[in-house]
């Protein structure tokens, strides 16, 4: 009888093990399988998206903290939401554009990396423990911030004038939240405009159309990259048969042999460069253009820039609807460039500019 009660509390003892055990199992095995990951504090979930060249990126599935080394990254953040989880940023973020230091919230405070553009310091990277790395097109700076553990979205093109948009899909779908929903009010406010563009322009003979040289930083470096940009406004590029980059030297007999209508300047006065003012003053100081149709009628056009330069950042938009109107200010008489500028700020920087802060802009002036 005792030899059956023992074996009897043995095998309740054995019972009560094995049925610990299961519930053991039963408490980690789910979070195994929900995450498909191992169950590692140090490796985060991740997720794969496609940059706009193709490629496949691999990011976290949570971001909390951002770097933004890339000059347009700052505002793609900026317009996504998501400017207070920006770490680090470029030091040129700091000072190059002034009108962001007056309208985004926290550039002033946000640590700034030296030589962000070709060799930043990957140790101080890490030290900020970014969550992702927004970068340049550079692969060597992204290849060692990979070999360091940082995960990278490097920027990337397809040639296209709307390029941008798919840009801001790939920061948008990197940083999750509420992002990607603002990604599509961009996306349909960007299309928008090109199609409200497209509705005139479209009635207008090829032959009829201006000719347009677009200059980047100095009279003598064009930028072929937004000839389709210049296209779909109704111009007709003069460089049209140069290859594809945002600053070619050309010569001023080049220039004068292209003979223009319509010269516009942008990314002047950025990095110590002279301002926009100063490169049309010189080149109207020189005789050698004085015959030029542009320089004759007076059509040298100096391209905004507020937050930051229009022809390669979120503001195209806003570049679209100045080609367009400056080249037929009739059959665009509806486009008010100074609400068009407000009314973006306050939707996509979350700022309201004042009359006098729109009219500062679109005449190029920093803030006083």
């Amino acid at each position: 009888m005792k030899r059956n009660i023992c074996s009897i509390l043995m095998i309740l003892m054995l019972c009560l093990v094995l049925c610990f055990a299961a519930c053991s199992n039963t408490e980690t095995t789910p979070d195994t399988q929900e995450q498909g990951t191992s169950v590692n504090a140090d490796t985060p979930e991740v997720k794969t998206i496609i940059n706009t060249d193709g490629s496949e990126i691999t990011v976290p599935a949570t971001v909390e903290r951002i770097g933004c080394l890339f000059g347009p990254s700052y505002e793609k953040v900026v317009l996504l939401g998501a400017e207070d989880k920006i770490v680090f940023d470029g030091d040129y973020h700091i000072y190059s554009w002034p009108w962001s230091n007056i309208i985004y919230q926290y550039v002033n405070d946000v640590p700034g990396i030296e030589n962000a553009h070709s060799t930043p310091n990957i140790e101080d990277l890490v030290a900020y423990e970014p969550d992702i790395v927004f970068n340049f097109p550079n692969p060597t700076s992204t290849a060692s911030m990979n070999e360091a553990g940082l995960y990278v979205v490097p920027s990337a093109s397809a040639g296209n004038y709307d390029d941008i948009v798919d840009q801001v899909r790939v920061y948008a779908e990197a940083i999750g939240g509420d992002a990607p929903a603002i990604y599509e009010e961009y996306k349909e406010y960007f299309y928008d405009i090109v199609d409200r563009i497209t509705a005139v322009v479209d009635t207008i003979e090829e032959a009829d159309r201006p000719t347009v040289y677009f200059a980047n930083q100095e009279i003598l470096k064009a930028n072929t990259s937004i000839a389709d940009l210049i296209t779909l406004c109704g111009g007709t590029p003069v460089t049209s048969e140069l290859e594809s980059s945002s600053s070619i030297e050309i010569s001023a007999e080049q220039l004068i042999e292209w003979n223009p209508d319509y010269i516009f300047v942008d990314h002047a006065g950025s990095s110590g460069n002279a301002t926009a003012e100063e490169v049309i003053a010189e080149m109207l100081a020189d005789d050698v253009y004085s015959e030029m149709t542009a320089v004759v009628n007076d059509n040298i056009i100096v391209v905004p820039t507020g937050v930051f330069f229009w022809d390669s950042g979120v503001q195209r938009p806003l570049m679209m609807i100045l080609v367009a109107s400056t080249l037929y200010p009739e059959e665009f008489a509806d486009f008010d460039l100074k609400a068009e500028l407000v009314s973006f700020y306050s939707q996509f920087f979350h700022y309201d500019l004042t009359d006098e802060q729109a009219e500062m802009i679109l005449a190029h002036l920093d803030p006083a």
